[in-house]
């Protein structure tokens, strides 16, 4: 019989320590995945939204994706609301937990 994993607390000071240290506007955990962030071996579905002036390649988000997943001791799926199909992008975002925003003037 397997174990059942007890449920984790997430580390939101650690996730925005991080986000303030990058070109981050916004983080969000995607909807369903919220719940599944609390069992450990399930991926965590993160969306991103950078600073409108932030030049931020593939190979960035590769890092920041590997960088969030080691606070979150997590596997991260890290998308951004561009990356989200068209017809489905109005519900995740409307279904996504704010985990980090930009304070402005900062």
């Amino acid at each position: 019989m397997s174990e059942i994993a007890a449920p984790r607390a997430l580390p939101v000071e650690a996730i925005c320590a991080y986000c303030e240290t990058q070109p981050i506007k916004r983080l969000s955990l995607l909807g369903p995945d919220f719940d599944a962030w609390l069992r450990p071996e399930t991926d965590t579905g993160m969306l991103v939204e950078y600073l409108p002036d932030a030049s931020v390649t593939y190979i960035d988000m590769a890092r920041q994706e590997r960088e969030l997943s080691e606070i979150l001791v997590s596997a991260v799926d890290l998308r951004t609301p561009n990356e989200l199909e068209p017809t489905g992008r109005r519900q995740i975002l409307a279904g996504a937990t704010l985990v980090f925003a930009e304070v402005a003037g900062e």
